[in-house]
């Protein structure tokens, strides 16, 4: 008889409502017929009662947490610390099983399309063309305001500089002025 009670009690459809009876989370009704049951299944009540003596474990272990002392400086070492395991993330072998992987799950989601892979190919395609055209678009932009730029500045600082000694200065100075901003500008963002 024993050996017969024991695979019923392992499959015990009540076994998943003792977390909800402890948390109180079941109905008044739901509640009477779980402690009916656990006055018959040994399993559910033995399961009760070591979640109990659990959470009176943890509950002794959480009032008893000011024996545990903090190193003054423990947040730096798990920050060093952290920051040197991120270092490793930088190998070249992590980055081509990284790409191995978005490629499998790529094709995988090329399966799983089935027979529209060719319409969301066509999209993807589309989608491309008008970014590289919009990209193309900005670089030829860039470049050409930058060689105008350049031309107008060449033919103006030759003017400015060499006509004029007073220009010459004052070119002098602005130089002079943007170095000293920029290393007050970098020595305020190393600190």
């Amino acid at each position: 008889m024993n050996l017969q009670t024991v695979p019923i009690e392992k499959t015990c459809s009540h076994r998943s409502e003792i977390a909800a009876l402890i948390d109180g989370e079941l109905l008044p009704r739901e509640e009477l017929e779980l402690e009916l049951h656990l006055a018959v299944c040994e399993s559910c009540a033995a399961e009760l009662n070591e979640q109990k003596n659990f959470l009176r474990a943890l509950d002794y272990a959480l009032e008893n947490d000011g024996k545990f002392k903090l190193p003054v400086n423990f947040t730096k070492i798990v920050v060093t610390n952290a920051e040197s395991k991120v270092s490793g993330l930088r190998r070249s072998q992590e980055r081509s099983k990284a790409l191995f992987v978005c490629a499998a799950l790529f094709l995988l989601m090329l399966l799983g399309l089935g027979g529209e892979t060719k319409t969301v190919l066509n999209t993807f395609g589309k989608f491309a063309e008008q970014v590289l055209a919009v990209g193309g678009f900005v670089w030829y932009l860039t470049y050409d305001v930058s060689v105008g730029a350049a031309i107008i500045l060449r033919s103006l600082s030759s003017q400015f500089i060499f006509n004029s000694s007073a220009s010459l200065a004052i070119l002098i100075v602005f130089v002079i002025v943007s170095l000293f901003i920029l290393s007050r500008f970098s020595s305020s963002q190393r600190s």
